[in-house]
């Protein structure tokens, strides 16, 4: 399989298999399915979890990921599925308020929500708060979690919709339906659609105070909104969002969601509220703006989000609290006009809004006024009108006309006086009289001529009714034209992209047609990356540098290709093969690049380019015959004519390597990927599987500028998928050319480790720290499991206390923050433990470790000199040492944490096994000094495994004991 990857310019990783580009292209499967950085960000991950939640047709699913590859195949072939969404998470959005929106005028009429249901699809209910109670009609739970709220978020936006007591709500008589669809701040998306899929026809007004990230409205969320609009006639009240300037979210951009963004209680836009225009196609969004600061109402019992106030009520901000005074005011309107459906709710809301002084991207029609909105009694046609998207060159364009009507819901006649604020856009009459009952149609026209470039806007006022209006015109675009020629010299498919060198931003050009495909671009330096695909056969083009200041074409030959390969000094065959391109570009670094397994040949166009912002590489796996080779080669500012050079044995760093098993015959999963290109953020490679125990002989490019990344992977024979089971990494190694050494992977004894530096191990800063340990780090004192914390099956706790036994600090985890220690000198404990069952190992199912230490003040981040152990010893092939053995030899390590300074030297080294997991314990004779030392255990007939407490104390008092049951085994059958 061949395999996209790209490191986007921010930072998100994604890797696109190659039969999924298709689909992608042409909207069948969701691109969110292999934005890997996304995935992990969403808890959708390998670690995370053993299924990929999917949305198909609206249809909730969640295949385990282990039975991915044939429901990957089903995808593909069935005609009958139109569309596979990831199943991602939304994040919930975080009086003078109600004066401010004019809601006690509304009040003094008598409009009070009386008789209208609004559902609140959120983090569920405190439905005993006293502001809330008898409030909530029906509570539903979308989250297996039950109705009840827990973080806090729902019952503040239930109690601003319709609360009751000291801050109240908008629609305090209005009564609520409670979807839960939230667990804590976030919500998934197959429980947000079932539950709209329930209160759509339940309620006239639907508030979602959650989001995803900006969308052009085509998300299963905007899509559903859409939808069940046109339906039911249902209002969705939606929250902007909290990302500023990174646009409106998923599902606020729907076409019918009433979009909210947050203003101050002194009307200035927040700076977290999501502007507009809405992706893609420009259009209008936020539709309003409401406050969204500092908004007191109801807190849950035992919550404490926000900035409590007291028992009962706590204060928050965001575009979610500006969303229930929306989703309140709809509730008055639709008490006055129980006629209406979403779409007037929507056109009077919007109509009736106080403009803030904003543009109308950023604040819609204005600021909520609700007393204004109940008042209504002629309603437009649309709450927006949006021009779209003016072509360079703009000024060229004739003008554009759209209708829009006004509605008068009352008996008598209304004179409308007509105004625009902007000079590019006219209306036919600049005064109207609306018939009672009855309808008037004005022309809108937008004169391109007037308007200048980017994103502008106007506001036509009829009367009392406002109406945003929004275009954007194009700054200076031509069109870049790509003619891909495959190495047959005919028109070829290809994957096309574009990067901007000055802004780092990359985009995707459509599937070429007969070779050709067309893409309008900025006025700017690009450079044009392409896969070329062939017979079995791939080939890889940048172009360098290229000016796009007219309309340009540029031509990708194949046949210009040179194989990317190498040879060797014996017979191996190739297992991998990856192209990595890094630019320097925005201020920043993308990358980009192409990997497979396959035996594919791979080509790749010559080129020069400026080392300052392009440079490539290749990486390639052989292996055969007891050896195996990772072959790295970069090149700053080409990709020379040269990709298959002669690689000998003496030219790289050779390595004699061993792997030992867990017991029991395995599978070990061995992944070698290299830091090789200049600006390089991530390595691309693969895990190998080979059958352990084994030996062999690797040989890696021996450079300076080439850093190799080193893991390993376990699994039992009978689990056919790689996973991250049984993880070790040995770290970021740079190797001699032309030296050879040794390695060791996989022994046994387990320790904590405190050394995998980075954020890790013990640290003080000032009176403050934290602590990072790895619990089930391997025999090598040269490895660590970096990744072990993730594995489901793995239980850790971690607390640091006086000498007294009063706690500073417990976590559940491998991680824990300690604040607030004294400045003077004091003894400290800090425990750690960990717990495991996995299926690949029947050793350490629970190692802890307790470390005593002096520490005062500190001036900065001081990596503490507490004593770290590492046990190993001359165990077989399955980590196993000789049955009936009268002295065994156990290597017992003591060096101070890493990073520390002024370390005690070690003054005493006690060890204590037993036989019996930990029934009896008996002291184990030990010789040696400072950093080394032996333990000569014995091992009586019948024993199975053996279990270690080793006490190592050094000359300033410090001191660690540390604990492995089932340390090792005994020659015999372990199951």
């Amino acid at each position: 399989m061949l395999f996209h990857q790209r490191v986007t310019a921010k930072g998100h990783v994604e890797v696109v298999p190659q039969d999924a580009v298709p689909l992608i292209r042409s909207g069948k499967v969701d691109k969110r399915l292999f934005d890997v950085t996304g995935l992990i960000e969403q808890g959708r991950d390998d670690g995370s979890r053993d299924t990929l939640p999917l949305i198909v047709d609206r249809v909730a699913q969640a295949p385990a990921k282990s039975a991915l590859r044939s429901t990957w195949e089903g995808i593909k072939s069935d005609p009958g599925i139109a569309k596979v969404w990831l199943d991602g998470r939304v994040r919930l959005l975080d009086a003078e308020s109600f004066q401010q929106v004019g809601a006690p005028a509304a009040w003094d009429l008598g409009f009070t929500g009386r008789g209208v249901t609004v559902a609140v699809l959120d983090g569920g209910v405190d439905a005993d708060h006293p502001d809330l109670r008898g409030k909530v009609l029906e509570a539903k739970d979308f989250t297996g979690t039950g109705v009840k709220d827990t973080f806090g978020h729902g019952t503040h936006v239930a109690a601003t919709v319709a609360g009751d007591g000291a801050f109240g709500g908008v629609a305090k008589d209005a009564r609520l339906l409670v979807g839960k669809v939230c667990a804590d701040e976030t919500c998934d998306e197959s429980a947000v659609l079932a539950a709209m899929e329930w209160a759509a026809p339940r309620a006239g007004v639907v508030n979602l105070s959650l989001g995803g990230g900006a969308s052009d409205g085509t998300d299963p969320l905007s899509l559903a909104v859409d939808r069940l609009s046109a339906q039911f006639g249902t209002l969705f009240v939606v929250a902007a969002g909290n990302e500023g300037e990174d646009g409106v979210s998923s599902p606020a951009a729907a076409d019918a969601a009433l979009a909210v963004g947050s203003v101050s209680k002194a009307d200035r836009l927040s700076r977290f509220s999501s502007r507009g225009p809405r992706v893609g196609d420009f259009a209008v969004k936020p539709d309003v703006v409401a406050p969204g600061e500092d908004i007191g109402a109801a807190r849950a019992a035992g919550t404490s989000m926000g900035e409590p106030i007291d028992a009962l009520h706590t204060r928050a901000d965001g575009t979610s609290m500006a969303a229930p005074h929306v989703a309140g005011a709809a509730a008055l309107v639709k008490q006055a006009h129980p006629e209406w459906g979403g779409a007037e709710l929507k056109a009077v809301l919007t109509g009736s809004a106080k403009s803030i002084g904003r543009g109308v991207y950023e604040e819609g029609s204005g600021r909520l006024d609700v007393a204004r909105a109940v008042g209504a009694r002629v309603v437009a046609s649309a709450s927006s009108l949006s021009f779209g998207v003016l072509r360079f060159p703009h000024t060229q364009l004739p003008p554009i006309t759209k209708k829009l009507s006004y509605r008068n819901g009352s008996a008598q006649a209304i004179t409308m006086p007509i105004s625009v604020d902007n000079a590019a856009v006219e209306v036919s009459a600049s005064e109207i009289v609306v018939p009672g009952n009855g309808s008037v149609d004005v022309e809108v026209t937008l004169d391109p001529a007037k308007v200048a470039v980017g994103s502008g806007g106007a506001r036509i006022t009829a009367g009392g009714v406002v109406t945003a209006v929004g275009f954007t015109a194009e700054a200076e675009m031509y069109e870049l034209t790509v003619l891909t020629v495959g190495r047959d010299g005919k028109p070829s498919d290809a994957e096309v992209s574009a990067l901007e060198l000055d802004s780092g931003e990359s985009v995707d050009f459509a599937q070429p047609v007969g070779g050709v495909t067309k893409l309008r671009l900025l006025k700017g330096n690009y450079s044009v990356d392409a896969l070329v695909h062939g017979e079995s056969e791939h080939t890889w083009a940048s172009t360098g540098k290229i000016s796009v200041d007219k309309a340009t074409t540029v031509t990708i030959d194949a046949r210009q290709g040179k194989e990317v390969g190498a040879r060797f000094d014996r017979a191996v065959g190739r297992k991998y093969v990856g192209l990595d391109a890094v630019y320097q570009a925005g201020g920043g670094r993308v990358q980009t690049g192409v990997s497979s397994k396959t035996d594919d040949a791979f080509f790749a166009v010559p080129v020069k380019a400026d080392a300052a912002y392009f440079s490539f590489g290749t990486f390639q796996v052989w292996g055969g015959g007891g050896h195996e080779y990772f072959v790295a080669a970069p090149h700053a500012g080409e990709i020379p004519v040269e990709l298959k050079p002669r690689v000998r044995d003496r030219e790289l760093y050779g390595e004699k390597v061993r792997y030992r098993a867990q017991g029991a015959p395995a599978i070990g999963s061995r992944s070698s990927t290299p830091f090789y290109v200049k600006g390089q953020a991530v390595t691309f490679g693969v895990a190998l599987d080979l059958p352990i125990p084994q030996r062999r002989v690797e040989h890696f490019t021996g450079r300076p500028d080439v850093k190799w990344v080193m893991d390993f992977f376990q699994r039992p024979l009978s689990q056919p998928s790689l996973g991250f089971d049984g993880h070790i990494s040995a770290g970021r190694l740079v190797f001699p050319g032309g030296k050879t050494g040794s390695r060791s992977w996989n022994s046994v004894v387990a320790s904590t480790d405190l050394n995998l530096r980075g954020f890790h191990g013990l640290v003080r800063y000032g009176n403050n720290g934290w602590v990072q340990h790895w619990p089930f780090a391997p025999g090598e004192a040269d490895a660590s499991d970096e990744f072990v914390f993730g594995a489901p099956y793995v239980r850790a706790r971690t607390k640091l206390s006086t000498v007294d036994g009063e706690v500073l600090a417990e976590s559940p985890g491998v991680f824990a923050n300690f604040s607030g220690l004294p400045e003077v000198e004091a003894r400290y404990v800090l425990d750690v433990e960990a717990t495991r069952s996995p299926k690949w190992t029947p050793f350490a199912p629970k190692v802890s470790a307790r470390f005593e230490f002096k520490s005062a003040q500190t001036d900065g981040n001081v990596y503490l000199p507490v004593p770290t152990v590492r046990i190993s010893g001359a165990f077989d092939d399955l980590n196993r040492a000789p049955a009936g053995c009268r002295v065994f030899p156990v290597d017992v390590s003591v060096v101070p944490q890493t990073g520390s300074v002024g370390a005690a030297e070690v003054k005493s080294v006690t060890v204590q096994a037993s036989v019996d997991d930990g029934a009896t314990w008996r002291s184990v004779p030990v010789v040696g000094s400072k950093a080394r030392w032996k333990a000569l255990v014995a091992h009586p007939g019948g024993a199975e495994f053996v279990s270690l407490k080793v006490k190592a104390v050094d000359a300033a008092g410090n001191s660690v004991e540390q604990t492995t049951m089932r340390a090792y085994g005994i020659n015999r059958s372990l199951g």
